[in-house]
């Protein structure tokens, strides 16, 4: 009885679809989508382009704006940033050539200021005008023996302060530092002395041999430079410590070259003389076979 029912549910479902079906195609729908048609129509203008003309231009040269670079508008120079936080044109690497570069370093002068002290004596530890100051003059080489707060005119100097001090040590060792004060009216500034260290001047003087030749240049200061010919050697950094200086070379239509230059010993100079006859005489020999 149950499955009849469900085949008679089915067979009812299966009618209602087919008339479905059939009413759909015997009486379609008649409304159909109605088009609105526009109220107006703007007319389509063609713009008339312009002709293009070709232009023949003469772009000049690049110019040298810093020493050694060369850019125009369209290829800016490399900046680089130095270790003080200024803009340069410089790389901070150097390239370096196989061939000679033409000069040696000779020496690095640290400038003495033109008054050292020396020491003092002690009449009455009690009384510091009874102290005797011994400074020495770097210009003439004499020593100066002046008092605490006193003048001398003739070197252009006035004396303003006059300590010392005793200081201990971890090894409970003692030492005795000795400072002083004094107007320098020649350079027009105060300079503070001690005894036991020498005061330098800012201005360091670098001296150069050319290769080959006795000619000698002295420069002071960094970005100074002198000329061998039409060849420019540029004095870019100098360590005093070290006592070896950075020189770039700018040859005229030619790259930068860039070498570190040290200070040879007599014995290091002849062993590379030595080296380089060996090595020559060696290339001699070869050249048989």
């Amino acid at each position: 009885m149950k499955e009849l029912n469900e085949k008679l549910i089915i067979a009812i479902a299966g009618v209602l679809l087919l008339a479905g079906l059939a009413f759909y195609v015997l009486f379609p729908s008649e409304k159909s989508p109605m088009t609105e048609e526009p109220t107006s129509v703007k007319a389509y203008d063609s713009i008339a382009l312009p002709t293009s003309v070709t232009v023949n231009a003469d772009w000049p040269e690049a110019q040298e704006q810093a020493k050694g670079e060369l850019y125009d508008l369209f290829t800016p120079p490399e900046i680089y940033v130095n270790s003080r936080g200024e803009f340069v044109f410089r790389t901070p690497y150097f390239v370096s050539s196989d061939d000679p570069f033409g000069i040696e370093l000779v020496d690095v002068v640290r400038n003495p200021y033109r008054f050292q002290l020396d020491g003092f004596v002690e009449e009455d530890r009690s009384d510091s005008s009874k102290t005797t100051i011994l400074i020495h003059s770097v210009a003439d080489g004499r020593s100066l023996r002046m008092s605490p707060q006193s003048t001398n005119e003739e070197y252009g100097i006035e004396l303003l302060d006059w300590s010392v001090s005793t200081n201990s040590d971890l090894d409970e060792n003692t030492r005795v530092v000795a400072r002083l004060k004094l107007r320098d009216s020649i350079t027009n500034r105060i300079v503070n002395l001690r005894h036991d260290q020498n005061l330098y001047e800012e201005k360091i003087s670098v001296l150069f041999a050319v290769e080959g030749t006795n000619e000698q240049y002295i420069l002071d200061g960094v970005n100074t430079s002198f000329f061998i010919d039409d060849i420019e050697y540029r004095l870019d950094a100098i360590d005093v410590e070290n006592q070896t200086v950075l020189v770039t070379k700018l040859i005229p239509d030619n790259d930068p070259i860039t070498e570190l230059l040290l200070i040879q010993s007599p014995e290091e100079a002849s062993e590379e003389e030595m080296d380089t006859d060996s090595s020559s005489f060696e290339d001699a020999f070869d050249s048989f076979f």
